[in-house]
């Protein structure tokens, strides 16, 4: 006799699938009308459908208990997520953007992100018993860079097009794309503080080693190992891709996809693999792959990356 089968994965797929299906029957109502964006609105369905709540989707579950698998989990799809997300954002951007827009990019990520660092710190210090002010700056660290999945809902759709400048847009998009990989720094130097000097053992020379580390490890393998590495991944793919395509190797799927599969696959696989910073250079790569705008153009009146970007946004 035929039995229910109420195993995790057929539970997921239903609810997921369930959720992806209704939300696009109503996506342009919630968006356009109510300018519900969907990283909102996919936030409440997991609350709704959490352990807290009606308890359907159970990621503990799925790694028999252990909570260090669901971070880990929770990590790599983070990762792919932003990898796509900030590809498809460097690679919207115009011609030579980051060039011609460097003395506002260099005014928001230097001084800008500063400010924000220290607002923030000193908010979770002041808000926050007990909590020493190098905690804190770690915390605020994290807190301190612009999401490229949420400053999406204010660059697209109706909204954004009847009451935001495309140069706002535009400038808005470079910045959330970059400050996500550089807030590697603001956040490695209290951790190695703490590390090396709150909780150093004593340690002689806790605090060059602490300042040494920082400008090593966090400024030098992290931050320009990945844009030197996104400047060479994205020039060879668009070189390689337009020797394909002018020589008639490639099809239009595969075309359109091409960018994706860099983040996705190479870049996101390949960073890790050599510990650096794989979401900036995701972003470079992006916007090198784009900078003489033949790729954008090519692009430009098809649909495959924004879908395959709402997807993983759901």
């Amino acid at each position: 006799m035929p039995s229910l089968e109420l195993v995790d994965f057929n539970i997921v797929c239903a609810v997921a699938g369930g959720f992806i299906a209704s939300f696009g029957l109503v996506s342009f109502f919630l968006k356009e009308r109510l300018f519900l964006s969907e990283a909102l609105i996919a936030l409440l369905f997991g609350v709704i459908f959490s352990p807290h709540a009606l308890d359907w989707i159970r990621p503990s579950s799925y790694t028999k208990g252990s909570d260090i698998d669901v971070e880990y989990i929770t990590l790599y799809f983070s990762r792919l997520v932003l990898g796509v997300q900030l590809v498809v954002a460097g690679v919207q951007l115009p011609s030579q953007y980051l060039r011609r827009e460097w003395k506002s990019l260099a005014l928001l990520l230097g001084p800008g992100m500063v400010i924000m660092w220290i607002v923030s710190s000193l908010l979770v210090w002041a808000l926050v018993p007990n909590t020493p002010i190098v905690f804190a700056l770690a915390i605020g660290a994290c807190i301190t860079p612009t999401d490229p999945v949420l400053s999406n809902t204010i660059v697209k759709g109706r909204f954004a097009d009847a009451n935001v400048s495309e140069d706002l847009q535009n400038i808005i998009i470079a910045e959330s794309g970059t400050n996500d990989g550089l807030g590697y720094p603001f956040l490695f130097l209290p951790l190695y503080l703490i590390r090396y000097v709150n909780y150093g053992g004593g340690q002689p020379y806790g605090t060059q080693t602490a300042v040494g580390l920082w400008f090593g490890e966090t400024l030098g393998y992290q931050i320009l190992l990945s844009i030197a590495y996104g400047v060479v991944v994205g020039w060879l793919a668009k070189e390689m891709l337009r020797f394909a395509e002018r020589h008639n190797l490639v099809d239009r799927e595969s075309f359109l996809v091409f960018s994706i599969s860099i983040a996705q696959l190479f870049i996101i696989g390949t960073c890790g693999l050599i510990g650096s910073d794989d979401v900036l250079a995701c972003f470079i790569a992006g916007n090198v792959f784009t900078w003489d705008d033949w790729f954008r153009k090519k692009t430009h009146d098809d649909s495959l990356q924004p879908t395959i970007e709402l997807l993983l946004n759901v």
